[in-house]
């Protein structure tokens, strides 16, 4: 009896030197519970939001595009302000200028060649002139001859009849007449011949006159058409405002215009909003686009603007998915498709430029009467949710049903009362894993908005 006596109290020393060592241990691998934040347990309205980040974007915009295609030498810097009228991109011009300097050429040969042919064309006319004068002349003198060789045939026949003459002088005039008369035949052929020979020459030249003229005017067009990709070469403002230049593909990957980029004719290079009717652009995963309405108010928070925040509404949302917008579509997004929601603001702030970064939360619905707290407080372990409460002697593990969220609270079921203390993070849990295991919660977790 007194051996299990001995027995019994060497067991109690064992366990009580056991209990005070495993004590030890635990309070020094564990963080103190002091350090550990704590938040409490509210009740009363909970505002449901969905979270988005997106781009600040003009409602109105002027678009600038290229009328030559190219490669861009100069910019201005993105966002400078500048008035209507004002450079703001320039391409390169090398290659037009010495197609300038060949159609230059080209044009001066063309304006040479039509001289030469007028020219020609004129001395041409002078010539049948005096020819036709010549060949005329040649005519009337075979008309005279004629004249005169038939009064003289009339003559000898009268002196003939009065027997003053020999027969023979009046043949021989006869006969005179009548080669005065084939003289004058040939005469006329010869002249209407030329007539036509002239008509057809001076046809030939007047079409040669006519095909050089065509050639000046298409060398003329030409040139004009290299001094206006020349003058298009330097884009101007449209507009006044700020400069936003656009995403283009480069290099197998989207891009903003930047100097040395080569680019197509008619391609949009630059954007001057309005910053008067600047808005929030953001994408709505397909999951959470059918919680969105119009007129639903949102909040906007702007990271070049911290801590402000800037009221507005829901003014539209797309009904067709979004391309691939590398402002709106983020690598880290789900998979799926993404519609664009569009909030316009209550009121603009002169300091918002097109492209910003904007991080709206829209409000998509108001419960009333219910118990919420900080995300951070709900730990999940072994796919259950928990919530770990202060307690006077250090803290009791709760489990916990969660509903919707919005950007920093969570709306949660189970026996838990108003003004209730959870912590923040697992306070069993060494302060160096927290940051593993918090790791792990949110990988678990849904992302922001109504579940």
């Amino acid at each position: 009896m007194k051996t299990k006596l001995v027995i019994i109290v060497i067991i109690l020393i064992l366990a009580a030197g056991g209990y005070a060592l495993y004590s030890r241990f635990i309070s020094s691998s564990l963080s103190s519970l002091s350090n550990i934040p704590l938040a409490p347990v509210q009740k009363g309205p909970f505002e449901v939001t969905l979270s988005s980040i997106g781009i600040l974007d003009s409602a109105a915009k002027k678009n600038i595009t290229s009328n030559i295609s190219g490669k861009i030498v100069k910019l201005v810097p993105d966002g400078t302000s500048v008035k209507e009228g004002e450079p703001v991109i320039w391409m390169d011009t090398s290659e037009l200028d010495e197609e300038k300097a060949e159609n230059e050429m080209e044009l001066k040969i063309a304006k040479t060649n039509l001289q030469q042919k007028e020219e020609s064309r004129e001395i041409a006319r002078i010539r049948n002139e005096l020819t036709m004068k010549a060949q005329r002349a040649q005519v009337e003198f075979q008309e005279l001859k004629k004249e005169d060789a038939r009064i003289n045939y009339e003559k000898q026949k009268y002196l003939v009849s009065q027997n003053l003459a020999a027969k023979s002088a009046e043949d021989e005039a006869r006969i005179a007449m009548l080669q005065a008369e084939l003289s004058l035949k040939q005469a006329q052929i010869n002249l209407k011949k030329l007539i036509e020979e002239q008509a057809s020459d001076d046809k030939i030249k007047q079409n040669e006159v006519e095909k050089a003229k065509v050639e000046l005017e298409r060398q003329q067009n030409n040139l004009d058409d290299v001094l206006d990709k020349i003058e298009n070469a330097v884009l101007k403002a449209n507009g006044p405002g700020n400069v936003s230049y656009c995403v283009i593909w480069k290099g197998g990957e989207m891009g903003k215009i930047a100097e040395g980029d080569s680019v197509w004719r008619r391609a949009t290079l630059m954007e001057i909003p309005d910053p008067a009717r600047m808005e929030t652009l953001v994408p709505v995963n397909e999951i959470d686009i059918g919680k969105v309405e119009v007129n639903q108010k949102a909040i906007v928070r702007i990271d070049s603007i911290p801590d402000e925040e800037f009221s507005g509404m829901v003014a539209s949302k797309g009904i067709v998915p979004l391309s691939n917008n590398p402002y709106l579509i983020r690598s880290g997004s789900p998979k799926g498709k993404e519609f664009e929601v569009r909030i316009r603001f209550d009121q603009v702030d002169k300091r918002f430029r097109q492209g910003m970064t904007a991080r709206a939360s829209i409000f998509i619905n108001r419960l009333e009467d219910v118990v919420f707290l900080p995300q951070e407080a709900v730990i999940e372990e072994e796919d259950k949710e928990f919530i770990y409460i202060k307690t006077d002697g250090g803290f009791e593990k709760k489990p916990v049903e969660t509903g919707v969220a919005n950007d920093n609270h969570i709306v949660i079921e189970g026996d838990f009362k108003e003004g209730e203390m959870a912590f923040l993070r697992d306070p069993t849990q060494k302060i160096e894993r927290v940051g593993v295991l918090e790791d792990r919660n949110q990988g678990a977790k849904p992302s922001l908005g109504a579940k």
